[in-house]
Order: C-alpha cells, then sequence, then structure tokens
C-alpha cells in the first residue's frame, strides 16, 4: 500500500520512532526528492517512508501505519 500523509514537523521524529524497528539502506528507494528510510516495522514486515517538505509518502502495511500513529503507550510522546 502507498498512502500520502501529512504530519506535523513536531510529531515526525515519533511516528518514524514507532514505524520502524530497524533501518536499512534506501538502496531500492524510486523517490531522491526528499529524505528515505527503509527498514522493518516492530511487526518485521518491511516498510519506507518518504519524507518531503509538507508530507510524506508511506509505503507499507496500513496496519504498521496506524500503529505507530497511536499515541505513546508509556507517553514518552506528546501526540494528541
Amino acid at each position: 500500500m502507498e498512502q500520502v500523509i501529512s504530519v506535523k514537523p513536531e510529531e515526525l521524529s515519533c511516528l518514524v520512532g514507532n514505524l520502524f524497528a530497524e533501518l536499512e539502506p534506501p538502496c531500492e528507494a524510486l523517490h531522491s526528492v526528499g529524505l528515505t528510510l527503509c527498514g522493518r516495522t516492530p511487526t518485521g514486515r518491511p516498510a519506507s517512508l518518504l519524507i518531503v517538505q509538507n508530507y510524506c509518502v508511506f509505503r507499507g502495511e496500513a496496519e504498521d501505519l496506524a500503529a505507530a500513529r497511536r499515541p505513546c503507550v508509556d507517553r514518552r510522546c506528546r501526540r494528541g
């Protein structure tokens, strides 16, 4: 699945931290217009996130993105 999402700058670090359990080199990345992060989600599935100035493009499983966007259980992040 590919989805364009809007993330506030102050929430982006938390999203990245919750979305990826490990990062991998983005050798297969098709985009070069922003920062591309590739890796494995906490479920072990592959995902990528292209970060552009005012939006992001997520590629991966919808369930992994939904889990990453939930408020943090341990309250370290300040998402509402």
